[in-house]
């Protein structure tokens, strides 16, 4: 297939949704794959949404997952001019015509034909549409901007766009451009209308199923790349059952002949294990400059923390974190003067009769220690329940939640190294004092 030519065309009238970034994913790994051109237009003629600011916030994302774009940004609120002149042709040639309202402004309405007109789309084979229920319609409003259908089409035809790529929620528009299209004579584009993206709950994609914009998942600490192969994968299929898949492969392998015709569930869980997979194949060097970047975001003074100490801490939960905000959230501890407890682990592990006594013998070795790290800890603890004659599970649970305030975290003796002997001998002491039973 040559001289293939699509857009993505997003209205800025808020973030870019998850929806919107998976038809722009589909549109340039199908230009990519028939080394075609992938064209960014802004459809910006809603001027009472539209904002600068959401404009930005499109880009922005599209950048952030790569999706570099070879034409464009086309705006079409600097295309009034060329509406307009195509609107009074079909004026001119008895296509459409001019509608006055009550206060004398004239917009152009375009005369809609009964006919059944079909389309072969791409995704969902041969659909027809029965004109004859399509009023006639506004191409050009009063004020000058012309309406979503008309500009669309001018701008495909001008702009040379081969296949039309979207959601399939633009079936219902396509009989009304279809028209316009064969009243101006300009070749028609091929169609290919993805389903929709549902939630969990089998219903609409929306806020109440959580985050639905790009931008919140790049806020969440979520990988450009992980998501992108995610929702690769939401409608289409590389031809197995492979799941962690690179973009040279999605390019590769991408066809619409592999798109499915059923709407996509998105998997909030599957997204969290796939984003951890490509986190665990990141080499940590390469990670800790990000996490610094998220830390500081919560709140966490990060100027006194040094490379080599962020490196060590997460490549102590390279194996655990999903989300770099993941990351935040279980080594918060590490962090604060004075962490909190889980009132359940306290109660279950710190409230048992013997844990005072148990704890103090802990602190009484440790605190002899010269070289504190996860070496000389581990010795030194093994060596202390082989002489009380206990096993070692009973004495590292009560130590971790007096430690980290948790039941769960990372090995206990490199998260002894990473805060230090006085850090672990204060919160050891603040535990046999004011959390266990004396």
């Amino acid at each position: 297939m040559s001289n293939v030519r699509v857009r993505f065309a997003p209205s800025p009238t808020g973030y870019l949704h998850i929806g919107g970034a998976r038809t722009a994913l589909f549109n340039w790994l199908f230009a990519r794959h028939h080394k075609g051109i992938f064209l960014l237009r802004i459809e910006d003629t809603d001027q009472q949404r539209s904002t600068p600011e959401a404009t930005q916030a499109i880009l922005d994302s599209m950048q952030w997952l790569g999706l570099n774009w070879d034409e464009g940004p086309y705006f079409q609120s600097d295309r009034l001019s060329i509406y307009k002149k195509h609107a009074e042709n079909l004026v001119l040639a008895n296509k459409a015509f001019y509608d006055t309202d009550a206060e004398g402004r004239k917009a152009i309405r375009f005369k809609m034909s009964e006919c059944v007109t079909e389309i072969n789309d791409l995704i969902h084979g041969v659909i027809s549409f029965d004109t004859a229920l399509i009023e006639d319609f506004v191409i050009l409003k009063a004020d000058g901007f012309p309406t979503y259908n008309f500009a669309c089409i001018v701008d495909d035809a001008e702009m040379g766009i081969t296949h039309v790529i979207r959601g399939d929620d633009h079936i219902s528009n396509t009989p009304k451009q279809i028209a316009l299209y064969n009243a101006f004579g300009f070749k028609l584009p091929e169609f290919a209308h993805i389903p929709m993206i549902l939630g969990e709950d089998g219903s609409r994609l929306s806020k109440r199923h959580g985050a639905t914009s790009v931008t919140e998942y790049r806020d969440k600490g979520y990988l450009p790349q992980a998501l992108v192969n995610f929702l690769a994968l939401l409608g289409w299929s590389p031809g197995n059952d492979q799941e962690i898949i690179t973009l040279t492969e999605m390019i590769e392998k991408f066809s619409l002949k592999r798109a499915v015709k059923t709407s996509a569930q998105f998997n909030n869980t599957k997204l969290d294990w796939m984003n951890g997979q490509y986190i665990k194949s990141i080499p940590v060097e390469q990670l800790s400059p990000y996490a610094r970047g998220f830390f500081e975001k919560a709140g966490v003074d990060m100027t006194k923390i040094s490379v080599e100490w962020l490196t060590a801490l997460v490549r102590l939960y390279h194996e655990r974190f999903k989300t770099f905000q993941d990351l935040v959230n279980q080594t918060g501890f590490f962090f604060v003067n004075t962490i909190e407890y889980d009132t359940a682990a306290v109660e279950k592990f710190l409230k048992k009769e013997g844990i005072t006594n148990l704890l103090k013998e802990v602190l009484a070795a440790i605190s002899q220690l010269e070289a504190f790290d996860t070496k000389h800890l581990e010795d030194a603890l093994r060596e202390l329940t082989t002489k009380l004659g206990v096993g070692f599970s009973k004495l590292a649970q009560p130590l971790r939640v007096s430690i980290t305030g948790r039941s769960v975290s990372a090995g206990i003796f490199e998260t002894m190294e990473l805060l230090g002997k006085e850090v672990s001998l204060q919160r050891l002491d603040h535990t046999i004092k004011n959390l266990c039973n004396q």
